[in-house]
Order: structure tokens, then sequence, then C-alpha cells
């Protein structure tokens, strides 16, 4: 009997096994054996999904490149827009969302946190002293609605939190390293980048926004413009450039001539 059932088992074991596509953290690895039908519903979400929250930040053409890849991986035919609209409806769920935001521009694909009393989430690799120091940097951006100077930024922590300059300079380069702070366009002054307002917009109540493309706009004099007029407009510079050319350099709020 054991002789008789030995080739039973051999012949179990030599018959083609199913495609492995999946692995068992349910994340989607396709194989050449896969056609449409096997492939998991939104597992092309996935894969973009895990893009953003690796990079965080995703520039337009680089996102479109990896659209054109996710879509011929999954063996699909989806547009960036409906891809964007499709994980907000989902990821909204639990407080995420991906945000545009034009810089000079050119639009950034940001993951953000809309939760504004989870935002230190983001930094828990920061020490104690290090998060009161980024908290002071963000209250005087606030309270000044514009760009600050670093060497304010520097007597800032050495007054507040009784750090030595050189400390302070070093703190102030690790922000910048990761993604909070940056020079402006002219590098006279520091303000917060594209992923900071992202994340801080539920926290910057007081900081204007672009009368043309209603996102957050930081007051610096080298990357907006304000109409002389009192609390009317304010618009990025690249935003107004185009709509001055198209509008006789008319504000988009009271009709007023202005200078740019």
């Amino acid at each position: 009997m054991n002789r008789r059932s030995q080739p039973q088992q051999n012949s179990q074991s030599q018959r083609p096994q199913p495609s492995q596509s999946r692995s068992n953290n349910n994340r989607y690895e396709p194989t050449d054996d896969d056609d449409d039908d096997e492939i998991e519903f939104d597992a092309q979400h996935r894969l973009l999904l895990d893009q953003f929250t690796k990079r965080r930040i995703i520039g337009t053409e680089t996102l479109k490149k990896l659209v054109m890849t996710v879509n011929r991986i999954t063996q699909v035919n989806i547009s960036l827009d409906d891809y964007i609209n499709s994980l907000n409806s989902k990821i909204m769920e639990v407080g995420l969302q991906i945000k545009i935001v034009n810089t000079d521009g050119i639009n950034d694909y940001i993951l953000t946190n809309l939760k504004p009393d989870e935002c230190a989430r983001y930094a828990t690799h920061y020490s104690g002293d290090e998060l009161k120091f980024f908290k002071l940097i963000l209250k005087m951006f606030i309270e000044s609605r514009v760009g600050l100077k670093k060497n304010d930024i520097l007597t800032l922590g050495r007054d507040e939190l009784k750090i030595k300059l050189s400390d302070a300079d070093n703190l102030f380069r690790k922000f910048a390293e990761d993604g909070w702070l940056r020079l402006s366009a002219s590098k006279s002054f520091t303000t917060l980048t594209n992923r900071a307002l992202s994340d801080m917009a539920p926290l910057l109540d007081g900081i204007p926004n672009c009368a043309l493309c209603h996102t957050i706009c930081v007051l610096l004099e080298d990357e907006s413009v304000q109409c002389p007029n009192e609390d009317c407009a304010v618009m990025h510079s690249h935003c107004a450039e185009g709509w001055f050319k198209a509008n006789k350099n008319k504000c988009p709020s009271c009709s007023t001539r202005m200078d740019f």
C-alpha cells in the first residue's frame, strides 16, 4: 500500500499551483500569469497610496509617471484626477487627505493630516525641547503673517529656551532638512514649506488665502502681491502674473489697478 500511495503523492505535488500574485500582507505583487479578473479591486489605489506614505510630497510630473506605471502594472486606465478623488474618498475617513499646493506655478501633491491635535505625530522623532522650539517658530510665524529672518529665529531659541545660538542653528538646519522650513525665492526670508502649510493648515488661522487659487498665501514681498486697499485681496505672485495679463492689472476683488 505504501508503494501505491507514493505515486499519488508525487502526482499531486507536481500539479501546477495557482499564481501567487499576492503576499501574505495583501500587498499586490503582479506576475506574468495575472489577468484583469485576478487583480483585486483597488489594488492600483493601494499601490499609489503606498508611494504617498513613503514620499509625503510628490510633484506633478513624478506623479504622472507613477500613475502610468501603476496603470501598466494593474492593467487599468485611470486618470490622475480620478485616482486622487478615489483615494481622498477613502483616506478622509481616517483624517488624511491628498491636497494640491501650487508653488511658482507648479503643483505638488501632499499627503496631509486633517486633525490639528495629531499634527505632532509627524515629528515624533524630535525631543521635547526641539518640539518646543518648532512650536515657538510656528507661533512667531502666525503672529507675523510673513516670512521670518533666520537671525530672529535663532535669537528666539536663545531667549526663550536658553540654548546656544549654535544649537539653535543646528535645530534650524534640522527642521529645514526634514522639510518644514525653507528660504523664500530671494533667500531673504525663512518660511514654511508646502508640507508644513498643508499639515499645519488647521492651526494657521489668520494667514490669508490667495484670492485666485484659494490656498494659504504667506505675505512674502518676493512671493506675494497685495491689493493696496485695506483688507482686500492677496495673491501668490505666480497666480497674479497670469491674472494681471488677462485682466489689465486689476485686483480680482475690487478691480483697483495694481502695480506688478
